[in-house]
């Protein structure tokens, strides 16, 4: 049970969340972190690393740059144990600590990413699910190899493949790759999606000057970190104004209680932490503090007030 301030829980899409604080996918190792501080504590709940239906090695080496006080770029090739291994042992460890999980998958395919959801909820541990991220970063192979995340069409049929079989909350995690995020995220609600979570990394590169050669061996990489905020928070404000009744988790740069309180405001209804936490794995609890002492400072009941006040 958690025991983090009332004024920091929020009901997103019927699940009771004790914090608006969740991690990104891909950025969190819960049982380290559970050494250091108990995570009920700090989060209000897990989202899992993002899987495939089969596992993956993932891109070969170096796949990972850091880019000193601004973040890192990443090639990892979502890396992961696949999707029955996440089932069986991670997801009954993740549901211990007693938060909601939110399962974060990614596919080629719609009929791919509805199958992975009908063997998910059909699997016995199905019920330890709260929600599920589409992480839509993948090439669609039913489109000829464009991304899902760039097509408004793509993302349709994907949430339509996946709500017309699943009753637990969807959200579709965006890109921000692309010409019109408000036009993506519209697709996404059509489609049946009850959230979205914005953003997901910015392409990038870096070029070794010592080899005189690109940094990875695929050249570009997904950006995170500090740098991309002023882009997640654009794209959040955006979102908002557009969807104002849709819940929008924010993600991108987060690495302080401020900038909590910038996506709030903003429209997010929860936001996730990621990057920083290679760094700084005491963030979630130093957030946490800093934002009940914020409560209290303003004499706040509850941060849901905060949400999308900047608008007005």
């Amino acid at each position: 049970m958690s025991v983090v301030t009332p004024a920091l829980s929020m009901t997103v899409a019927g699940i009771d969340f004790a914090s608006v604080l969740l991690n990104a996918s891909g950025a969190f190792n819960a049982p380290f972190f559970n050494q250091l501080y108990p995570l009920n504590q700090a989060l209000g709940g897990i989202v899992t690393k993002t899987v495939t239906q089969e596992p993956l090695a993932g891109n070969p080496q170096a796949r990972t740059v850091e880019l000193p006080g601004i973040g890192m770029l990443n090639s990892i090739g979502l890396q992961n144990p696949g999707l029955a291994y996440t089932l069986d042992a991670d997801l009954p460890a993740l549901k211990a600590y007693g938060l909601p999980v939110i399962l974060s998958i990614s596919a080629h395919s719609s009929a791919a990413f509805a199958h992975m959801v009908e063997t998910a909820f059909s699997h016995p541990n199905g019920h330890l699910i709260e929600a599920v991220e589409l992480n839509l970063s993948c090439p669609n192979v039913e489109k000829g190899g464009v991304h899902f995340g760039s097509a408004a069409d793509s993302v349709r049929e994907a949430l339509n493949a996946v709500t017309s079989i699943c009753t637990r909350p969807i959200f579709a995690k965006l890109t921000p790759n692309v010409g019109d995020i408000v036009a993506i995220g519209g697709a996404a609600i059509e489609g049946g999606a009850a959230g979205l979570t914005a953003i997901n990394t910015v392409l990038g590169a870096s070029i070794d000057i010592r080899r005189r050669k690109p940094a990875l061996p695929r050249v570009s990489a997904g950006y995170s970190g500090p740098g991309i905020k002023p882009i997640a928070l654009h794209a959040i404000w955006n979102l908002h104004k557009h969807f104002p009744e849709t819940p929008i988790i924010g993600v991108g740069g987060v690495s302080s209680a401020e900038d909590v309180l910038e996506f709030l405001m903003a429209g997010a209804s929860l936001v996730q932490v990621g990057t920083i936490c290679f760094r700084e794995p005491m963030i979630f609890k130093a957030i946490t503090e800093q934002l009940q002492a914020y409560c209290v400072a303003e004499q706040l009941t509850s941060l849901g007030k905060l949400r999308g006040c900047a608008h007005v």
